[in-house]
């Protein structure tokens, strides 16, 4: 892809490098990190649903059934908890993307990391691209349905739930969301089990104009929020 962005050291990043120590999303959120925290992962109020209904992700534990976007119930491979002291937030980096009820089909409010992916439905990604279905990072959504900026002023709990395969899952009502593949913290994991490769995903400069699409730019298409079938 032309646009592939540029990481923290100015070197572009092919597909292949690091594959088995970070994932290909992170690639795509290179551009974001002067501005956003790095992270990904869902707050623990964060409602996830399994095969025993709706649970706060703080709860949810390895072996445990997830319901994913692409391949049905899946078994949690992880659950990694990682909390992010204030004091080592930069402050422009302290806020988190407010997401209002329906925004992105979730029923009630919701807060989401920046750089969190999740699924939107784009007829302009379709045409330009061959799929209706777009991962987008959660800061790139800034204005679409209301979502915004909210500064956060306390530490941050975060979990990432990781499966044998890169999904996307099912997150507090209808909204689709990013879940990474455990390979992705354990390069021996991915050499035991030689994962497939994870979820497309368009440059950073093809999302930018699909958030200019969202976001009511003249461009003759529409975007929403993508629902489970």
């Amino acid at each position: 892809m032309p646009d592939t962005a540029l990481n923290s050291t100015g070197h572009t990043p092919t597909p292949s490098e690091g594959a088995h120590a970070i994932s290909l999303a992170m690639y795509k959120d290179a551009r974001l990190y002067d501005f956003a925290l790095r992270e990904d992962g869902l707050l623990p109020d964060s409602l996830i649903a399994t095969n025993t209904g709706w649970r706060p992700v703080h709860a949810i534990e390895p072996g445990d059934m997830i319901m994913t976007f692409d391949s049905g119930m899946q078994p949690l491979v992880n659950n990694h908890c990682l909390t992010l002291s204030l004091d080592t937030v930069p402050s422009h980096k302290r806020f988190l993307m407010d997401v209002p009820a329906g925004a992105l089909g979730n029923r009630n409010p919701m807060r989401l990391l920046p750089c969190q992916e999740v699924i939107i439905e784009s007829d302009m990604a379709e045409d330009h691209f061959g799929d209706p279905f777009v991962l987008i990072q959660a800061l790139m959504l800034e204005g679409f349905n209301g979502v915004r900026r909210q500064p956060i002023a306390q530490d941050l709990t975060i979990h990432m739930l990781t499966f044998a395969q890169e999904q996307v899952i099912h997150c507090s009502g209808a909204t689709l969301v990013s879940a990474r593949a455990e390979s992705d913290f354990s390069p021996l994991w991915s050499a035991a089990m030689a994962t497939a490769p994870g979820q497309p995903r368009l440059s950073f400069g093809q999302l930018r104009r699909v958030a200019d699409a969202l976001n009511g730019a003249a461009t003759g298409h529409t975007a929403k929020a993508a629902l489970p079938v």
